[in-house]
């Protein structure tokens, strides 16, 4: 008797234990769902219930089917008439809660009404928080992609680990270069730190049809990283992401925004305090360019927030902009991860392959700069003589200076910074902006005198390089430049080599 009440209970405890096991892995099937009833009003045909993990409703959630928004109820149901064109339902991730990349979007089912999400609380407090926003990966095969993983996310790894803060990632579009199939593979590489990266989608992830006449689509995009239009809350921060590519065929294309992803922006941002900031981000920067349809709509509808920052790609130059119509606000241009297409360790404008990292405090940026890939942060400045000619076989590139003009390239640089010159430790005067050098001599020497790479295929703008007469040239010579932070940054060595743009230090 003994013995079989012993065995009984051995049975009844694996019974128990396999039963943990299926509700465990049960626990994870997406999409999640709920028992909660529903009973939408008359042509409501798009909605559901948002809970916590344990099955609370959580009210106050702004949820979208990319054109129109509504909140949940006390009750935590959302409901909403559903657009025709609409492909996904997401909302738009509450700050207190937190983000997850995969997690905020449903793809929208013809045979389906009800999408149910759950919230996981956030147990920590992120008034402070990194962002990272990386430019262009832009890969083509997976050579490339093992340079991307190994080099950018390597980096960006170590930032994440040895911060004493919680870190986001905005990737700023072309994941990768007309190679659809390496989408996934990109999702995984740039989701593997602890850092949730958010994504946006650029004119080489788009795809072209047979018939060329035809404007290229997003569907291999958003099958991998969800909706084109969206917006997320960090602290008080709202995070909105807006395709502005427009192409009207395989092959051209040009930025802007549909009527509806206005109208779609207006209601988002209805929902969003005017003591938070704002941090829109896309692809193709807007600058004041009058040809970008919308532009003036969309920026009108980021006026009165406690602050505003624009964050681009696409250049494969660093450029910070100050746009000055219709509103005054900040666009940061990003230079790519992959440089000039994975050629070398730079680039076209002679910035090196990286990221940047911004410190967000409450609702302002308290500070941000460049980091260079496999370089400390505090390298921001490449120093030349200004007649040096740099090139090659292919062709030979010059600043077009005299001898004893000294020339800094300082590629995070705006009006704000200041740019010192000493001679033996002596101070002698400051930097000016080359308002008549538009390209870095050093970059087209290496990429176009020695690799041979065309010019229509390489981004060879530059705003931020800096010159000084220095009055003797055989001295030690150190530039010291200081951001509008105060942070300050020095260079003393003089670059004449390709070395650097080869591989890195």
């Amino acid at each position: 008797m003994k013995n079989f009440n012993r065995s009984k209970l051995f049975l009844i405890i694996c019974i128990a234990f396999l039963g943990f096991i299926v509700v465990s892995c049960n626990k994870n099937t997406d999409p999640v769902s709920y028992s909660v009833s529903i009973h939408p009003q008359a042509g409501m045909d798009l909605y559901g219930f948002i809970g916590d993990v344990n099955g609370n409703p959580v009210k106050g959630v702004v949820v979208s089917d990319g054109y129109t928004c509504a909140l949940t109820d006390s009750a935590g149901v959302y409901q909403m008439k559903r657009n025709t064109n609409a492909d996904f339902v997401f909302y738009s991730i509450p700050a207190s809660y937190k983000a997850d990349p995969s997690a905020f979007y449903q793809k929208l089912a013809s045979n389906s009404q009800r999408y149910d999400f759950s919230l996981e609380k956030s147990t920590v407090d992120e008034t402070n928080f990194n962002l990272l926003c990386i430019g262009d990966p832009q890969v083509t095969s997976t050579t490339q992609v093992n340079r991307f993983k190994n080099e950018t996310m390597v980096d960006i790894k170590a930032f994440v680990d040895s911060s004493a803060y919680p870190s986001y990632g905005l990737s700023l579009g072309d994941m990768v270069g007309d190679k659809p199939t390496l989408q996934a593979t990109m999702k995984t590489v740039i989701s593997s730190t602890k850092m949730p990266v958010f994504v946006t989608v650029g004119n080489h992830d788009k795809v072209a049809y047979a018939d060329t006449t035809k404007p290229r689509n997003s569907l291999v995009f958003c099958s991998t990283f969800g909706p084109l239009n969206y917006s997320f809350n960090r602290g008080n921060v709202h995070f909105v992401c807006l395709d502005d590519i427009l192409y009207s065929g395989a092959s051209v294309y040009d930025g802007g925004f549909s009527d509806s992803q206005v109208e779609w922006l207006k209601e988002d941002l209805s929902y969003v305090p005017k003591t938070d900031m704002v941090i829109v981000y896309y692809h193709i920067p807007l600058r004041n360019t009058t040809s970008i349809v919308n532009r003036n709509n969309i920026l009108n509808l980021l006026n009165g927030f406690a602050e505003v920052h624009l964050m681009a790609g696409h250049t494969h130059y660093t450029q910070n902009y100050s746009v000055t119509t219709p509103i005054s606000v900040y666009e940061h241009i990003h230079g790519a991860a992959c440089g000039a297409w994975w050629h070398s360790t730079i680039n076209g404008d002679g910035t090196p392959n990286g990221f940047a990292v911004y410190s967000i405090s409450g609702n302002t940026i308290k500070n941000w700069y460049y980091k260079s890939v496999h370089y400390d942060k505090n390298f921001q400045i490449r120093l030349h003589w200004g007649n040096v000619k740099f090139g090659g076989t292919c062709g030979y590139y010059s600043y077009g200076q005299t001898q004893n003009t000294l020339i800094a390239n300082i590629w995070n640089a705006d009006s704000k910074w200041t740019v010192n010159v000493y001679e033996n430790g002596v101070l002698k005067g400051s930097m000016t902006r080359a308002s008549s050098v538009k390209t870095d001599a050093w970059s087209q020497g290496y990429h176009i005198g020695v690799l041979g790479l065309t010019t229509t295929g390489y981004s060879e703008y530059t705003n931020h390089v800096y010159l000084y007469q220095v009055s003797d040239p055989t001295v030690k010579i150190t530039v010291e430049a200081i951001d509008e932070f105060g942070n300050k940054y020095t260079q003393s060595a003089i670059t004449s080599d390709f070395s650097t743009a080869e591989a890195y230090q």
